[in-house]
C-alpha cells in the first residue's frame, strides 16, 4: 500500500474545503449536502431501492465509493438508509482514499449541515485514519459498516477485490473523486476494469462528471449510461447500470 500524509486543505470564505494537491474543491459552494444527496443517492435511486428490500429477509446492501473525502457521501447514504431501509438489512459502505482528511478537518467540513449532525458525530467519534491502512467502523449496533482503504484508487480497489471485502459485488457505486482534468488516475482504464470485476448485473453507478473519458471507459466495461439533470450550477450528471 502507498502511504501518504493527510490531505492538504485550504478553506474559502464560505467554509468550503479545497485540496491544494489537486486544486479542486471537495463539494460545491452552493450546498454540498444537497448536491451529494442528488448525485449519489438520487443518481442511484437509493431511497426507492432501500424501500423495496424485503423486510422478511436479512441481507447486506453494498455501496463502493471512489474518494472518501470529507465523508459527506457516506453520511448522506447512511441518513437515506435510516429513513428508508428495513431494520433486518445491513449497509456496507466501502470507500477508498489516498489523502485522508484529518479528524479536525472532517469535523469542520461536515459541521456545515445540521441535517447530518448525528451521522457526522458518530463518524467523527470513530474516524482515526492511518494512511496506508484499512479502517473498519461499525455503527448503529452493526447495522451500518464503513470500510475505508487508504491507498491509491487502483491498488485500493484491487485490495477490496482480492481480500473479498465485498463478497457479492457492489449494489451501487459513488464515483466522487476530484474531476478527470485534476486527478486523471481516479478515472483511468485500470479503475474501470476493477469496477467491472466488483459489479454484478443491476449494479448502478452515479457521478457528477459527464466527461467523455469517463463515459467511454464505463461503457467499454459494461455500464449502460444516461445523463440526468444535475444540481445547482451543474446542468447534467451521469447515472448508469451494469449489464
Amino acid at each position: 500500500m502507498k502511504s501518504h500524509s493527510f490531505a492538504s486543505i485550504v478553506w474559502d470564505s464560505n467554509g468550503v474545503p479545497r485540496s491544494t494537491v489537486f486544486d479542486d474543491q471537495y463539494f460545491c459552494q452552493d450546498n454540498g449536502y444537497e448536491e451529494a444527496l442528488h448525485v449519489c443517492c438520487h443518481g442511484n435511486d437509493l431511497s426507492a431501492r432501500f424501500k423495496k428490500l424485503d423486510p422478511a429477509r436479512q441481507g447486506t446492501f453494498t455501496i463502493i465509493e471512489t474518494g472518501f473525502g470529507t465523508g459527506l457521501d457516506f453520511c448522506c447514504a447512511w441518513k437515506t438508509w435510516e429513513e428508508s431501509a428495513p431494520k433486518s438489512w445491513r449497509l456496507h459502505f466501502v470507500s477508498v482514499e489516498l489523502y485522508p482528511v484529518s479528524p479536525d478537518d472532517l469535523k469542520r467540513a461536515l459541521a456545515l449541515w445540521p441535517a447530518i449532525t448525528p451521522y457526522k458525530e458518530a463518524l467523527a467519534a470513530q474516524y482515526r485514519p492511518v494512511p496506508g491502512s484499512i479502517s473498519e467502523m461499525s455503527f448503529n449496533n452493526d447495522r451500518v459498516k464503513l470500510t475505508i482503504v487508504f491507498d491509491d484508487v487502483v491498488s485500493a480497489l484491487r485490495t477490496i477485490l482480492q481480500n473479498q471485502i465485498v463478497l457479492f459485488g457492489a449494489d451501487a457505486w459513488f464515483l466522487d473523486g476530484f474531476g478527470p482534468a485534476k486527478n486523471p488516475e481516479m478515472w483511468s482504464e485500470d479503475v474501470f476494469v476493477v469496477m467491472a470485476s466488483l459489479s454484478q448485473p443491476g449494479t448502478t453507478m452515479s457521478t457528477f462528471t459527464v466527461a467523455g473519458v469517463v463515459r467511454r471507459g464505463l461503457e467499454a466495461h459494461g455500464f449502460t449510461l444516461k445523463k440526468i439533470p444535475g444540481h445547482g450550477r451543474k446542468n447534467q450528471i451521469l447515472s448508469g447500470v451494469f449489464r
